[in-house]
């Protein structure tokens, strides 16, 4: 039950309508009884956003898209790896000073490491903005070959330049995924509304790659699906949502994550068709 004495913690970000954040958060309050409630925020303005964290006492924040990058100048301190990637994910506060972190760097090596190794592979990094600032950082730091494809060109090439990445190009760089050992998907092409399209021609697909979508929801999107046909590793966008989560959760609690019980919830939304909690514009 909600009262004074609750630890209040929060998703910031535009949109958070699809998050299925609360779900997996309050689950793990539930089952360890943490007096503890996640909420998720509609946020424009995220400077008033890191304001309110402080004046409510708010214990902690996940940052979604727009802010990973934006809200960095309104933080007290800022980690080492959020730094070198230059995005945060989490802001955790103790006594009104804010500290910031990125979960999404420890995930999507930890997803990628079930299933595949990374030192000198060829990885072909799609998207260049949002969590692909956090998977390029990983993948290079850990000996990959890596290729950074956006449909901004100029955005991939920058994002290249930053991490020290091999290549980089426009879509028209899709052709050369046939030499690929690993593929990523950090576009929003294939989540909702775009649940029925794939950034790669399916011909292109082969059974020595190893595919990671980091879309969670549809937790089938297309290009899993296509993947599947081909041959293709899979490696589903849920494990990567559902590890950044855990490492938020034992940084806003100090608890460890019942991990087993948060992925059993973020399944059954997603297979179910359970919402998030409500959302809420600020």
């Amino acid at each position: 039950m909600i009262n004074a004495d609750t630890s209040i913690c929060c998703l910031i970000g535009d949109p958070v309508e699809h998050s299925l954040s609360p779900i997996v958060h309050n689950r793990g309050y539930e089952v360890l009884g943490l007096n503890f409630v996640y909420i998720a925020f509609r946020v424009k303005d995220v400077k008033l956003a890191i304001n309110s964290i402080r004046g409510l006492g708010i214990r902690g924040a996940s940052v979604t898209m727009p802010h990973k990058v934006s809200a960095m100048k309104y933080i007290d301190n800022i980690d080492d790896t959020a730094q070198e990637i230059g995005a945060i994910n989490t802001i955790v506060n103790n006594k009104n000073v804010l500290s910031s972190f990125n979960t999404d760097y420890g995930a999507a090596l930890k997803a990628l490491g079930e299933k595949t190794t990374i030192k000198s592979k060829k990885a072909f990094l799609l998207g260049g903005g949002g969590a692909g600032l956090a998977i390029a950082t990983g993948l290079k730091r850990n000996g990959a070959d890596l290729v950074i494809i956006d449909n901004i060109k100029e955005k991939a090439e920058e994002l290249a330049r930053l991490v020290g990445a091999e290549g980089f190009g426009g879509l028209d760089q899709l052709s050369e995924i046939g030499s690929a050992d690993i593929l990523i998907n950090a576009t929003p092409v294939g989540m909702w509304p775009r649940i029925n399209e794939s950034i790669v021609p399916k011909e292109l697909l082969h059974s020595g790659l190893t595919v990671f979508e980091v879309i969670y929801n549809p937790k089938e999107t297309r290009m899993i699906t296509e993947s599947k046909e081909a041959g293709c590793t899979i490696i589903y966008g849920y494990k990567m949502f559902l590890y950044q989560a855990a490492m938020q959760f034992e940084l806003f609690t100090g608890h460890q994550a019942p991990l087993l019980d948060m992925e059993q919830a973020l399944i059954k939304a997603l297979e179910g068709g359970e919402y998030a909690a409500p959302t809420y514009s600020r």
